[in-house]
């Protein structure tokens, strides 16, 4: 089976440069079991801030949520660009700092499981700061074990 076929693949942030700050398209945690964030990161110059939201509604930022995440062992194009460190967990303010030097040309999955999401605050929204001088980077969100036999859409 096809990753298209058996899950939802919701477009979270176009490639750009992301250094004046952005929140992500919001989606539905509620509507799959799971959730990996996957973002690609070319060139980051400066530090940024990467915090991850819940609200009752798409583009709401009502708290910030603690969350799991793994960080590619290697740059792109290197034998170890594949391979992921093992998995680290954010404080509970749900702040992930982005050092240039860390996440240059690498790729970070954030983890997800919606039974740890509350049902009034199901839509996640990524939020990313203004203090990187560049950051390039594109973001999708995978869903698996969706809760509905229709096609799963969890964007508004």
């Amino acid at each position: 089976m096809r990753t298209i076929d058996c899950c939802a693949v919701v477009p979270l942030l176009e490639p750009l440069d992301s250094q004046a700050g952005l929140d992500s398209d919001s989606f539905h945690a509620g509507r799959a079991a799971h959730w990996d964030l996957i973002f690609q990161f070319g060139a980051v110059t400066g530090n940024a801030i990467l915090t991850l939201y819940v609200g009752a509604s798409a583009g709401t930022k009502t708290t910030a949520i603690a969350f799991r995440y793994r960080l590619s062992s290697g740059d792109f194009k290197a034998a170890s660009a594949d391979l992921f460190a093992a998995s680290d967990t954010t404080d509970a303010d749900g702040i992930l700092t982005l050092t240039a030097t860390t996440y240059d040309h690498r790729v970070l999955v954030i983890m997800l499981d919606s039974i740890e999401i509350a049902e009034a605050t199901p839509w996640v929204t990524v939020e990313i700061d203004a203090t990187a001088s560049v950051l390039l980077l594109s973001a999708v969100a995978i869903g698996t074990q969706p809760r509905y036999q229709t096609a799963l859409t969890a964007i508004a």
